[in-house]
This record gives structure tokens, sequence and C-alpha cells, in this order.
């Protein structure tokens, strides 16, 4: 199966109706949480991205330190990362997904868990 058909077989478990994939990226809000589910064919996967914001006020470094510490713990557990967008400027939370595995199942308990990791850290910046 191809991005296409996996994105296709997401959107129906989720209820939603088929997403227009192609430009190679697809938003789905889940409770304020937007992922990206990009098309990272020469991978043979996709990344799934979900911006969790900006440190308030000086507090940037210290938030890039204690995401820099979760990054072993975050990756073992969940395949996931945390990073900083050099062109947006916004940390992040990304994880790839091979192609072959992306069974609708396995797809909304990776997403589950990448939006809670998400919401979890915006909640941190947001202190």
């Amino acid at each position: 199966m191809d991005y296409a058909q996996r994105m296709n077989g997401f959107a129906a478990k989720c209820g939603l109706p088929p997403p227009d994939t192609a430009t190679g990226a697809v938003v789905i809000d889940f409770n304020g949480i937007a992922v990206s589910f990009i098309d990272n064919a020469s991978n043979g996967a996709i990344l799934l991205h979900a911006e969790i914001g900006e440190a308030l006020g000086g507090s940037g470094g210290a938030i890039a330190r204690d995401m820099l510490e979760a990054n072993a713990a975050l990756h073992e557990r969940q395949g996931a990362v945390l990073c900083k967008d050099s062109e947006t400027k916004a940390f992040a939370v990304i994880r790839s997904i091979p192609v072959v595995v992306a069974e609708p199942d396995a797809m909304l308990e990776v997403v589950g868990d990448l939006v809670k990791t998400a919401a979890s850290w915006r909640a941190r910046l947001a202190c």
C-alpha cells in the first residue's frame, strides 16, 4: 500500500472523509493539536509532525535543555523526538512510521501517543 491508501484507511478509521493526498501532506486536527502526515516516499515512511509552540519569555534555553533530556526516553518509548523547526522557530514533536506497517489501528495508536506528547509539551511551554 502507498501513502494515499494508508491515509484513506486512517481517515476512514477516524470517521473522516478521504483526505486530499495529492500534495503529499495531510493535516488532521485532534482536539486542537494539528498533526501533519507527510509523505516521505524516499524513505518509505509517513512523517508525523505536531507543532507545540514557542517558549514564552526567556525560558527557551531551559525548555530546550528539558526537551533534549526527554528525547532519549521519548524516542525509545514512542520513536518520537522533540525538535525546533529551523524555519518557523517553533518546537514540534515528530515521528516517522514505515508505510508498510501503517495499518489504521497501528496509526491510531501512534497518533494518539504523539497527540498526548504534544499536548503535554504544549502545556509546559505555556507556563
